[in-house]
C-alpha cells in the first residue's frame, strides 16, 4: 500500500475519478506535477521507447485524471501481476473510469481511413490472460463477462463527440497479438476474417483486468499504419501516434467534460 500513499501525498489528493494509459508516443497534455514510475514503491518501469514512465495528474471537466505515460507489455517478458498493476492501482485509488489507449495498425479498410479508433469489442490472440492464477484468491470473480468489457454509454459518448468535433474516428474491434514482430500478410488476412479492424500488442489485458477490478472501461487507439504497408516499424508508429495523438487528446478532453461518473 506504499504506492497508494505515495501517489496520494505527491498529488495532494485522496481519490481520482478517471485514469488513462498513454500508448506508444501518446500524450494528452502537461499535468501540474509529474511522478516518475521509479519513485512509486513496487511499480514496474517501462522498457519500450515511447513509454516514458511518468504519472501525471490533470484536471479535465472538474475531474481528477491520472495519466500513465507508458505501460507494460507481455512481449517484454512481463509477468501477469505487472500487466495487472496499473488497473489494480487505479481501482485502489478510487478510479471510476479506466481508459487505456494504444497505437494500432489498420486491418480493415474502415480503420485504414481513420485516425482514431473507438474500441467497442476485442479479440484476445495473446495466448495470455492477466487473470490466470487468481482463482484461489478471487474465486468465481475471475469469470468476468467479456460481453460487458466496454461500457456502452461511454463508447456512445466518444462516438457522439467525435462526430461533433469532426474527428476522423470510427468504432473498431481491436485484436491483440503477442508481438513484438509485426504481422505477416497471411496473418493480416486471418485477422480480417476474424472481424478485427485493427491490431496492437497491448490494451486488451488491461481491459480485462480493469473489469475484474470493477471499473467502467473504454479503450481508444491511434491508427498509425496500414498493416499491409511493407515498411511498418516502431519509429514510424511513434511518429504517427504523436501526430494523430493530437486528435485523440482533443477527443478525450472534450468527451470527459460531459461524461457523468
Amino acid at each position: 500500500m506504499e504506492a497508494l500513499q505515495k501517489i496520494k501525498e505527491f498529488f495532494n489528493s485522496r481519490e481520482f475519478e478517471v485514469a488513462i494509459i498513454g500508448g506508444s508516443g501518446i500524450d494528452i497534455g502537461e499535468g501540474v506535477k509529474s511522478l516518475p514510475y521509479r519513485e512509486i514503491p513496487g511499480m514496474p518501469v517501462p522498457k519500450v521507447p515511447g513509454h516514458k514512465g511518468n504519472l501525471k495528474l490533470l484536471e479535465i471537466g472538474r475531474k481528477k485524471v491520472l495519466f500513465f505515460e507508458g505501460r507494460f507489455h507481455y512481449y517484454e517478458g512481463r509477468e501477469d501481476w505487472e500487466i495487472r498493476y496499473i488497473p489494480w492501482l487505479c481501482s485502489k485509488l478510487g478510479v471510476k473510469l479506466f481508459i487505456p489507449t494504444c497505437a494500432s495498425g489498420a486491418v480493415s479498410r474502415k480503420a485504414a481511413r481513420s485516425s482514431v479508433g473507438i474500441v467497442y469489442d476485442h479479440i484476445n490472440l495473446l495466448g495470455r490472460n492477466p487473470l490466470v492464477g487468481l482463482i484461489e484468491e478471487a474465486g468465481e470473480k475471475v469469470f468476468v463477462n467479456g460481453k460487458e468489457f466496454y461500457d456502452k454509454e461511454v463508447v456512445k459518448a466518444f462516438v457522439r463527440k467525435a462526430i461533433e468535433l469532426k474527428v476522423n474516428a470510427s468504432e473498431v474491434v481491436l485484436a491483440a497479438t503477442l508481438g513484438p514482430n509485426y504481422e505477416t500478410f497471411t496473418e493480416v488476412r486471418f485477422l480480417e476474417l476474424l472481424g478485427a479492424d485493427c491490431v496492437s500488442m497491448s490494451t486488451v489485458p488491461e481491459v480485462i483486468a480493469s473489469n475484474f477490478y470493477g471499473m467502467r472501461t473504454c479503450a481508444l487507439t491511434v491508427i498509425t499504419n496500414d498493416t499491409l504497408n511493407l515498411k511498418a516499424g516502431h519509429e514510424e508508429v511513434l511518429k504517427e501516434s504523436t501526430r494523430k495523438g493530437r486528435e485523440l487528446s482533443r477527443l478525450i478532453k472534450e468527451t470527459l467534460k460531459e461524461i457523468e461518473l
